[in-house]
């Protein structure tokens, strides 16, 4: 297909089930030609991390690396199904920071992303990241269960 419907995906992963899941149909997608450019965007939680103390850094640069891995995971799966992405990474809170990129890093027409099994409980005291992102999102929002 010359001419995909969707130019640039953003695809935030972790490392659950869904996310795998959402990797492979994010594959599917872009080897039909639907999808022209992924991005793999992971959030990597630095929130315990009080970057003035001089041992936390190391936790922070520990953080850093295993999102890194994750991230160098997913795109060997993408790899070997011929379709190449770019990463990106953060630190902080997923919602709020895959809004940031969605809303200022320009040129996204499409998210893709996993939706983990969460309780009613679990759902209405926490809220979900995917649940966030769909109601948030001036763009498409694929969700992969």
């Amino acid at each position: 297909m010359s001419n995909p419907i969707f130019h640039k995906a953003l695809l935030p992963v972790d490392e659950s089930e869904q996310s795998h899941r959402a990797v492979e149909k994010a594959a599917e997608l872009a080897a039909a030609g639907i999808i022209e450019n992924l991005v793999l965007f992971n959030v990597y939680d630095s929130s315990s991390v009080d970057i003035t103390k001089l041992h936390n850094q190391e936790k922070l640069d520990e953080l850093r690396q295993n999102s890194l891995a994750l991230l160098k995971k997913y795109e060997g799966i993408l790899k070997e199904k011929g379709i190449t992405c770019s990463l990106k990474r953060g630190g902080g809170d997923p919602a709020a920071l895959i809004m940031d990129v969605i809303d200022n890093d320009g040129g996204y027409d499409l998210i893709i992303m996993g939706s983990r099994r969460l309780s009613k409980f679990q759902e209405l005291a926490f809220g979900s990241v995917s649940d966030k992102i769909a109601r948030l999102s001036s763009i498409p929002v694929l969700i992969i269960k």
